[in-house]
């Protein structure tokens, strides 16, 4: 820790960092991948770390994913930007951040690209030190570990997002309880996925949830110390007792999540949606969340509608029709 260090966050970062104190938490990070006409890269000097970063920066409640790229690379560079396309979530333990101030984060980060669209190239003088372009071979080795896996990523995937590979650290923690004991009924941002399975006809493997007697795809939250793969395989594992091997990312759901639970919980869901195939196991519903579970069509999906603030379900149901589109940010 160094003492001279005082943390610039603001928002939530600052209102959750005030009910956890600097344990271990998940926050949902923007990174923006910004090239210019010659294939150079958008790089800035830090205050809080010394490598050389990226534009980008943490969610806030209400905001999607796209707007926070967008916002995030405007304050810290002076450019707007159009978004382009997703790259995927990074949110390996082993990128893991202890900020100088003794803050500890398992990022998970959606890295996108862009372009530049206006504005005029300057640093915003407290997060951002120095920005400048620099050519992508002379910028890696000056990169922490997260940022080279992007980077490489989006040059060795140009049009699929990538998968993180399957990776759970012992003692895998559960979060949301975690959190709720710190933050009671409060709002707060969760990352967390929607594993898509579908049967020989095209239907979708749906669990209908005890808490709103809904039918959506298998999913949940993240847990401490997991991939993105990982919690895949957890939850639907969990959830309806099958195996599955994630194949494709279809893509990240941000907008219109923002859910209240029947006890008062209120959460902004980030969700990253995987199409899974089977591997094994016996279909069985947990009847703990899950009260039962089928195949249905994505018709039938979208014709029970969705609960109240959750409008971002019925897109990716509305999604799956049109895979030629994928990955998608919404």
């Amino acid at each position: 820790m160094t003492d001279s260090f005082v943390s610039r966050a603001d928002g939530y970062v600052r209102w959750l960092r005030a009910q956890v104190g600097p344990q271990l938490i998940y926050l949902v990070y923007a990174t923006v991948l910004v090239l210019d006409e010659d294939g150079r890269l958008l790089v800035q000097r830090r205050y809080d770390f010394d490598w050389l970063g990226l534009p980008g920066g943490a969610l806030e409640l209400g905001e999607n994913i796209a707007d926070c790229a967008r916002r995030e690379t405007r304050e810290e560079t002076g450019l707007e930007v159009e978004i382009e396309r997703l790259v995927g979530v990074f949110s390996h333990p082993a990128f893991n951040l202890l900020y100088p101030n003794g803050d500890q984060v398992q990022q998970w980060t959606v890295c996108v690209t862009a372009r530049p669209a206006g504005g005029a190239l300057h640093a915003d003088g407290g997060e951002t030190l120095q920005v400048f372009w620099l050519p992508v071979e002379r910028a890696l080795p000056q990169f922490p570990p997260a940022y080279r896996a992007m980077v490489r990523a989006a040059l060795e995937s140009p049009h699929d997002a990538v998968l993180e590979p399957v990776y759970t650290r012992s003692p895998l923690v559960p979060y949301y309880p975690i959190l709720r004991e710190r933050v009671g009924h409060a709002p707060v941002i969760l990352p967390g996925i929607m594993a898509v399975i579908r049967d020989e006809a095209g239907r979708v493997l749906a669990a209908r949830r005890r808490d709103d007697d809904l039918f959506d795809v298998p999913g949940g939250y993240c847990d401490l110390g997991e991939t993105t793969t990982a919690a895949a395989i957890r939850e639907v594992r969990e959830e309806t007792g099958l195996i599955v091997q994630p194949e494709r990312v279809i893509g990240i759901y941000s907008q219109d999540m923002l859910y209240t639970y029947p006890n008062g919980d209120v959460v902004h869901g980030v969700g990253l949606a995987l199409a899974c195939r089977i591997s094994g196991g016996h279909l069985r519903a947990d009847h703990t969340e899950i009260s039962e579970v089928a195949f249905l069509t994505p018709g039938e999906l979208l014709a029970q509608g969705a609960p109240p603030g959750m409008a971002g379900m019925q897109q990716l149901w509305q999604d799956l029709a049109h895979p030629e589109r994928w990955p998608v940010l919404r």
